[in-house]
């Protein structure tokens, strides 16, 4: 009989809102999960600690329980230099300029750590642990705040020449669109992200559009988020439904293209938008349908990710197991 193996890696998700940690074991069991909520502030300093504390916690668990930590994984936002171990720069964390954070870390417990972008930790969690356990290539969209993107080739995580590829929010879905964040026009994050939904409620609204959005939130605007317009949808509110509609457009329109230049076995969505899924799918699938290839469509799934909110932590962890050579 096979004896258990007593090895575990700790994945961490780094999140703008709250930094997420569990322990893996080899096959992507995920136990011991904590969320640790993030100051407004965010200040570098605070966060740094904050993770610190919440892997020492972790590690000194598993070692009272005779579990021996092999590695720490950690999936971060923003532009990761992985072979450096650099967050190069993150949207949600100002002042994060080439923070070395696999260093620190290393420092900190004398254990190997294997940084990665966020993004690219949720593909591999599916890829290994979820909806892409029987595919070879996958493309994941992660869909929250903004819309980050994994991309998963034979096997592996497809980081590109300079570690930056996947940016799949910045794609072009309309050149006469309005600005984001990034510099550029017409970004898919700024359509079908849950900030570009609200973006687009509180111009609305503006222009004199009628919505129960206001009822709901009592005439403050301020408080319109994408949940808000999901609950809106429901009770039937237009502009909430076509809000939904546009994102599920646009977001087809950027499925049809990375179909054509990948031919993926499969597409997954993961993210709290995805809870919009019945309402933004059906326009998405149509665009699908009009602008991929014919001999494409047929053969690429587009699925929800099926590890609701632990895709990052399990990807990061996985991604340490595989570097480390132990999967």
């Amino acid at each position: 009989m096979k004896e258990i193996s007593r090895d575990v890696v700790i994945g961490v998700d780094l999140g703008g809102s709250a930094i997420r940690l569990g322990v893996i074991n080899d096959q992507g069991r995920l136990f011991g999960f904590k969320s640790i909520e993030i100051p407004q502030s965010r200040k570098k300093e605070v966060v740094l600690s904050l993770i610190t504390e919440g892997i020492r916690k972790h590690i000194q668990d598993q070692i009272s329980i005779g579990n021996n930590v092999l590695a720490v994984g950690i999936g971060s936002p923003g532009i990761i230099n992985p072979d450096k171990g650099l967050v190069v720069t993150s949207p949600n964390f100002p002042g994060w300029t080439n923070v070395p954070l696999k260093s620190l870390l290393e420092k900190s417990f004398n254990l190997p750590v294997f940084l990665d972008n966020d993004a690219n930790s949720a593909a591999f969690g599916e890829k290994w642990r979820g909806a892409g356990r029987r595919v070879n290539s996958l493309v994941c969209l992660t869909m929250g705040t903004g819309i980050g993107g994994g991309i998963i080739l034979n096997g592996e995580v497809w980081r590109g020449a300079h570690g930056m590829s996947g940016e799949i929010g910045h794609i072009t879905v309309n050149p006469e669109g309005p600005k984001c964040n990034c510099g550029n026009y017409g970004c898919l994050e700024s359509y079908s992200s849950a900030t570009g939904m609200v973006r687009s409620a509180i111009g609305s609204i503006k222009k004199g559009t009628r919505t129960i959005l206001l009822r709901l939130t009592t005439g403050e605007i301020k408080k319109i988020d994408a949940k808000l317009i999901h609950e809106a949808a429901i009770k039937g509110d237009r502009l909430s439904l076509n809000i939904l509609k546009e994102a599920g457009m646009y977001l087809g329109i950027a499925i049809a293209n990375l179909m054509n230049i990948l031919n993926p076995d499969m597409i997954v969505l993961t993210g709290a938008v995805t809870g919009s899924w019945d309402f933004f799918m059906p326009a998405a699938q149509l665009e699908v349908r009009k602008r991929a290839l014919k001999t494409i469509v047929g053969r690429t799934r587009i699925v929800k990710g099926k590890l609701r909110g632990t895709a990052g932590i399990v990807g990061a962890a996985g991604i340490a197991w595989r570097q480390s050579g132990h999967i």
